[in-house]
């Protein structure tokens, strides 16, 4: 098992069965107390906005027994010229066992991970990846019951700028699931297609294929360039509507990993003809609870080092 979490692809499968053992026993055993964590101080510092992953890995913390240390980046010393090695080895020298941590710039932290010695357990990082959103995902998956090497998962939207797209080329694979990309051209250009994995730029052709119907976020604060001409038509194109609705297999399941833009990536009609059906099928509330699970495994195993 790494030292840190800050990519999937340092990870073998029996690495995340691990991690997702521990999960599933932390969910089954909810409301004890657990004190794998107790004594531990555990710093998070997130020089990007976040509400989901923030907030679980906090409630993590404190379902484990451990402390909190908030950092924020806007008032820490960076602001008086300090790099951010020497943030973090200040945070070890003052008792951290533990960085969570979310970035903008895409393997900043990878470069300073060597020099030190506590765990680095990344929330997100720019483009980069998101590997706790890829194991909860396919925790809840997994949950429901779905046979991920029988899955075809497509996923649709913001390829380009999508960590979560990026940790799931590496995390649906090594469960032996199927993978089609779509998006428009600009945010799908071949060459960021993983091998094995297919691609479209038509929606409609491949949405009656899908097990899992992947919606990710349009980041319009990555969109500085214009990329898109409007939301308006990327929505008439790509977003899942009542229409689109009616190409989907029954039993589909829509994920997305928050926060959802309504009327973007989803229409509210659709959104809520969805919610009414007798077999809940919409799974964002669930990987937002799932999500705490996921992260005190991974809490668990990097810092406590417990076997369950």
């Amino acid at each position: 098992m790494p030292k840190d979490m800050l990519s999937l692809k340092d990870f073998t499968r029996e690495d995340l069965e691990d991690i997702l053992q521990r999960a599933a026993y932390f969910k089954k055993n909810d409301g004890k107390i657990f004190s794998s964590l107790q004594g531990k101080n555990i710093a998070i510092s997130f020089w990007e906005p976040s509400t989901r992953t923030r907030l679980s890995f906090e409630l993590a913390v404190q379902k484990l027994g451990g402390r909190v240390i908030n950092l924020n980046p806007r008032i820490s010393s960076e602001e008086k010229g300090e790099n951010m090695e020497d943030t973090v080895s200040t945070l070890a020298s003052l008792g951290a066992h533990a960085l969570i941590f979310r970035h903008s710039i895409p393997g900043y932290i990878q470069k300073i991970s060597r020099n030190i010695g506590m765990p680095l357990i990344s929330g997100g990082e720019g483009c980069y990846q998101h590997p706790t959103q890829a194991l909860l995902d396919i925790f809840t998956l997994r949950e429901k019951g779905v046979k991920l090497e029988q899955t075809m998962v497509i996923m649709v939207g913001d390829i380009l700028h999508s960590r979560v797209a990026r940790s799931h080329f590496f995390a649906l694979p090594l469960y032996g699931a199927g993978l089609t990309l779509v998006a428009p051209p600009v945010l799908l250009p071949p060459e960021l297609v993983p091998p094995g994995s297919g691609y479209s730029y038509h929606l409609e052709e491949v949405l009656p294929q899908g097990d899992v119907i992947y919606l990710l976020r349009v980041q319009k604060e990555r969109q500085s360039k214009g990329l898109l001409s409007s939301l308006d038509e990327y929505a008439a194109v790509y977003g899942l509507n009542e229409k689109r609705l009616a190409l989907l297999k029954k039993d589909a399941f829509l994920m997305h990993p928050g926060p959802v833009n309504v009327g973007i990536e989803i229409s509210f009609k659709a959104l809520k003809m969805l919610e009414s059906f007798p077999t809940r099928k919409v799974l964002f509330q669930e990987q937002v609870q799932n999500g705490v699970y996921v992260r005190m495994a991974v809490l668990d195993t990097f810092v406590a080092g417990r076997v369950i």
